[in-house]
């Protein structure tokens, strides 16, 4: 963190602050004096730092954590899902599982952000038939734990048994991906 007075310190934990709020709850719900408070900054070293909310936004938005290679194989990958977005929480990093459903909502051309989400997220998994409603399960399940965990903050890290989460919930999102037939795949990635 920074140390008082520490202009490059202060900077990097207001952008933090920005980065995790913007994450959770988008643009729109996010206010400069609500990252200001969660900073423990004044309203007007948050406008210094970015000289405007859509500066702040920008600078806040992070890049994206590094997508599962292609050749990652499904076993196993339920648990890997849940445990890289519990990593993400407890780091405090951006959620690109609740990010997306923020820049669907504040998108101007909703089908292409769906367009978008799903070569983004879902591209390795079959575009038709059964294997579709799989891989859109699956984005349920994930979407589900995002907001779960980031916006409404249900398995608290300090009073739950992470590994059990990991497990359990991990269990879930490979039942369903143990029912998906990659032969008819393209390729592709996920967050």
């Amino acid at each position: 963190m920074s140390r008082p007075g520490d202009a490059a310190g202060t900077r990097e934990v207001v952008l933090q602050v920005a980065r995790r709020l913007f994450g959770e709850r988008g643009y729109a719900a996010v206010t400069i004096r609500e990252v200001a408070a969660q900073a423990g900054v004044s309203a007007s070293m948050v406008m210094k730092v970015a000289g405007s909310k859509q500066r702040l936004y920008a600078l806040a938005t992070p890049a994206e954590p590094t997508p599962l290679p292609p050749d990652v194989p499904l076993e196993g990958m339920g648990e890997l899902l849940v445990s890289r977005l519990l990593q993400r929480r407890d780091d405090e990093a951006a959620e690109p599982w609740l990010r997306a459903i923020y820049l669907l909502v504040e998108a101007p051309d909703p089908e292409a952000a769906r367009a978008e989400f799903r070569d983004r997220f879902l591209r390795r998994f079959p575009t038709e038939g059964d294997g579709r409603r799989h891989a859109d399960e699956v984005a349920c399940l994930m979407l589900g734990l995002a907001a779960g965990v980031r916006a409404f903050r249900l398995l608290d890290p300090g009073s739950t048994d992470r590994e059990a989460v990991v497990r359990e919930y991990g269990a879930l999102v490979q039942q369903v991906l143990d029912r998906i037939d990659l032969g008819r795949t393209a390729g592709g990635q996920e967050a």
